[in-house]
């Protein structure tokens, strides 16, 4: 089983283990949180000193996004012309597969489609067995989407550990495919509601206000019963914790863990 370490900074280099042998670096929810030119050139140093395989993820992205992840693939494909790219985004797709075919595309954990809700557990030892294999499945069991995924030579696919468990009855063994653990995602916005949350002024308007990365002084933890679990905040996005190991992983059909220290935005 492959160990992965997945650092959004360079700072949390500090928890890099022994049994690592991957280091993920980059940006999944917000393209205003990627690193650029010089800390992707310095997290591709620090992996090469340790003999690291290197891993490149990218978010969801608009045309401005778009443009920078293109300067960062021009650094990763010069410096580590093998490495991964995690894709969660159809255009950043297109680019990379057009203008860098050598890199080893990765489908990331937000086109993988899964029911992520908690309020599911509310109900779900109710339902019969059927119905709980078909929420613990993915877009990965129809035959359509693997064929997209074929045609974009996308070797793995990237697995969140949602609380209903996980089937991969279905999926293409062919592809392989990684676990993220702890934390796994509920959803995520352009909207971000941590912008210009400590200031008083902007109390009572909603709207899109410029970025000052406040999501990387405040995370938000809800707490509602019909939630199941305790909700965590942070950006964009909304997340939730879940330290418990599927069948999956036990039954060797997931051959990559992908360790997140912190909430990776």
């Amino acid at each position: 089983m492959e160990q992965a370490l997945f650092i959004s900074k360079l700072s949390n280099a500090k928890y890099l283990i022994h049994d690592v042998t991957r280091l993920y670096f980059g940006q999944e929810f917000c393209e205003r949180l990627l690193p650029d030119q010089h800390q992707l050139a310095e997290a591709l140093r620090f992996a090469h000193e340790r003999c690291l395989e290197f891993t490149l993820v990218t978010p969801y992205v608009t045309n401005q996004g778009l443009a920078r992840v293109e300067q960062l693939l021009a650094v990763l494909s010069q410096e580590r012309p093998d490495a991964e790219l995690v894709v969660n985004d159809w255009g950043v797709l297109h680019l990379a597969r057009a203008a860098y075919p050598h890199l080893r595309l990765v489908l990331g954990r937000l086109l993988n489609k899964v029911k992520r809700g908690p309020r599911i557990m509310n109900i779900f030892e109710k339902l019969p067995e059927t119905a709980k294999d078909y929420f613990r499945g993915s877009n990965l069991a129809v035959p359509a989407y693997t064929d997209l995924i074929r045609k974009y030579n996308i070797y793995r696919v990237e697995y969140d550990n949602v609380l209903q468990g996980l089937s991969l009855d279905g999926t293409d063994p062919e592809i392989k495919k990684s676990l993220y653990l702890p934390f796994a995602f509920v959803s995520t916005t352009r909207f971000c509601l941590s912008a210009n949350c400590d200031n008083p002024a902007y109390a009572d308007r909603i709207g899109i206000f410029p970025c000052g990365r406040e999501c990387q002084r405040y995370t938000f933890h809800l707490f509602n019963p019909v939630m199941t679990v305790p909700l965590i905040r942070k950006g964009n996005t909304i997340f939730f914790l879940n330290e418990h190991i599927p069948d999956v992983v036990s039954q060797q059909k997931i051959d990559r863990i992908v360790i997140e220290p912190e909430i990776p935005l």
